[in-house]
């Protein structure tokens, strides 16, 4: 009976009458289905954890608006409170559908001062398509920031990622093609994504504001400050589309981040935005959850107010229609552990988590440890600030900090000095590596701990090659008494003609170094690492013996007068860097001091042999 029944099927099957199972619909309607007049139903929250619906009436397509095949669906919103608040910075991603199909999520806005709420929406399937790669990001190109720098450049650069990624659309391209009335393309130049709703907490007024400013979009609302993260409600799903969702720059002690709304989900994948926060491409970004508390309107530009949450992922594209990512465990991290102490108040100590990206962790770095001074001690006048501690590359190395910053800009020095190795570690050309833990312990006092180099001089009128002698060095503290240092010196074995002894504080030496000395550029990751953790310090007291014959740094070691041979037996081995020199270093030693020291003096000196 089985048998004969298999037969009549096959038979069926092959008459036609039995047909194979119908294809699975889309669930996305594509840009070339749109058209005006149509209504769809949008999603988001507006305050708590709600989904609440709005209405959106589709006016037309901007075909090759923002590129070749890049086109934006123009819809008027309403619903909500969005006849009062207009289009809302924070609900850039909110899906909108038509029958029941996704087209894409709400991105663009008119600009600041809107008549009405006339938004674009980022068609689904260039969402989709720009989420799909997981190439890494190696380098921090296009920044105009080298290390080390001050607080104003540090906030312009910040400000040229987030100009870059969301400035107005601008003029309209020669192949504009409309859907709809001709008219729209006059709408063109003043449309700009939303934005994402920047999120600073715990952030130093001045500073906060200055980033707040530089991170925000082109006209749109300044950085949300003061807000502490949300707690997850119990038993809530993950994400929904609709839903809030989060960017965390740096959380813990302090937050840096910025929110929008879940336009889909694939699984593990999440979609959202419909615009770039900062357009980093392949990213390494802690997704969390975000919590609504509501809607702040303006006549400039409405703002959700909210916070960031727990990590439930990470975003790994920021890109020019989306941000995506995939739900499940956060990213690496550098985790900061800062103890400020000072001789007026208790010790306070933070942790933060700051983001892993070769140019943000830099910056964010910097003000991370920048923002945790200003916070708790005095902007003006004079300070000094002891740093010890530690940057751990984890198996690759360490580089310990021991210094000392003096004077009116100490913190802004300090930041520096910080964040000017984390800088030259993550744009270096040979591994992909970065910090994974900073540990600092500072102390601070409201007082000039400096000192100055008045005199220095040898303990013999005639020295003699390979002898040691002890060198006088006067200090002279500020506001304070004299104070004499000795440091052991050895003349060298021969010398050509007169020596040079200098003895300077760290800018001095590091001017030299760069004029005459002239360090070889690292050719490996290990000479990068010496070169970082042999840094000049401020507390340093060093004193060069030098040599006007030429000579040559090799693999950063400086040789004077290597034979005719070995020069070229070097000059042949590719895997040796090398530069020449103009001076030479014949002795090198150097004093720590619990002083930042200042000046410089230096003494020419005739060794002759000994008897």
């Amino acid at each position: 009976m089985r048998k004969i029944l298999a037969r009549a099927i096959v038979l069926l099957a092959a008459a036609g009458l039995v047909t194979a199972a119908p294809r699975q619909a889309s669930p996305f309607l594509g840009v070339d289905e749109i058209r005006p007049g149509m209504v769809g139903v949008g999603r988001t929250v507006f305050a708590g954890t709600a989904l609440e619906e709005f209405r959106a009436t589709i006016v037309g397509v901007l075909r090759n608006i923002n590129g070749p095949r890049r086109d934006l669906i123009l819809a008027r919103l309403d619903g909500g409170p969005l006849a009062n608040t207009g289009v809302i910075q924070g609900m850039s991603g909110s899906p909108v559908y038509v029958d029941g199909k996704l087209i894409g999520a709400v991105s663009y806005s008119l600009g600041s001062f809107p008549k009405e709420p006339i938004a674009g929406i980022t068609p689904i399937a260039e969402m989709t398509s720009a989420v799909g790669t997981t190439a890494p990001r190696v380098n921090a190109a296009g920044l105009g920031l080298n290390w080390p720098a001050t607080q104003t450049e540090v906030v312009a650069a910040i400000g040229r990622l987030a100009t870059r990624a969301l400035s107005p659309l601008g003029d309209p391209p020669r192949d504009l093609r409309v859907v709809g009335p001709q008219s729209l393309a006059d709408l063109a130049p003043v449309l700009r994504p939303i934005g994402a709703a920047v999120i600073m907490s715990g952030f130093d007024a001045s500073l906060g504001r200055d980033i707040g400013l530089a991170l925000a979009a082109p006209g749109a609302a300044p950085a949300q400050t003061g807000a502490r993260p949300a707690r997850p409600a119990e038993g809530a799903s993950p994400l929904r589309p609709g839903d809030p969702v989060g960017m965390s720059l740096m959380r813990g002690d302090m937050e840096m981040g910025a929110t929008g709304t879940v336009t889909h989900i694939d699984g593990a994948r999440v979609y959202a935005f419909g615009h770039p926060f900062l357009n980093l491409g392949p990213a390494s970004v802690a997704m969390t959850q975000a919590h609504v508390y509501t809607v702040l309107p303006s006549l400039e530009t409405s703002i959700k107010i909210a916070t960031l949450g727990p990590v439930i992922g990470t975003i790994t594209q920021d890109r020019a229609t989306a941000v995506g990512g995939i739900l499940g465990p956060g990213p690496k991290e550098m985790e900061v552990h800062l103890r400020i102490s000072s001789d007026r108040a208790p010790t306070h100590e933070f942790t933060m988590q700051v983001l892993h990206d070769p140019a943000l962790t830099p910056l964010v770095g910097y003000m991370s440890v920048l923002n945790s001074l200003l916070a708790y001690e005095r902007q003006v006048g004079s300070a000094s600030i002891t740093a010890k501690g530690t940057l751990s590359f984890g198996r690759d190395g360490k580089i310990e900090f021991d210094d000392i910053f003096s004077g009116d800009s100490a913190a802004m020095a300090l930041a520096t000095a910080v964040a000017t190795p984390i800088g030259s570690v993550a744009t270096n050309e040979f591994r992909q590596i970065m910090p994974d833990r900073l540990d600092l312990e500072l102390h601070a006092t409201e007082q000039q701990r400096a000192t100055t180099i008045e005199r220095a001089w040898l303990d013999t009128t005639r020295p003699e090659f390979g002898r040691t002698y002890q060198l006088q060095v006067q200090l002279r503290d500020y506001r304070g008494a004299l104070r004499i240092v000795t440091v052991p010196v050895t003349m060298p074995a021969q010398a050509d003609g007169p020596l040079t002894l200098l003895v300077s504080d760290a800018p001095t030496l590091m001017t030299l170094e760069q004029r005459d000395l002239r360090p070889n550029k690292p050719s490996s990751w290990t000479e990068l690492l010496d070169q970082l953790v042999t840094t000049r310090r401020n507390n340093r007291l060093y004193v060069r013996l030098l040599s006007t014959s030429a000579g040559t740094v090799v693999a950063g070691d400086t040789l004077p007068a290597l034979p005719a041979s070995v020069q070229s037996a070097l000059a042949t081995d590719t895997s040796v860097s090398r530069a020449p020199v103009s001076k030479t270093v014949v002795g090198a030693w150097e004093q720590r001091l619990d002083l930042a020291v200042r000046g410089s003096r230096e003494m020419t000196i005739t060794p002759r042999p000994a008897p």
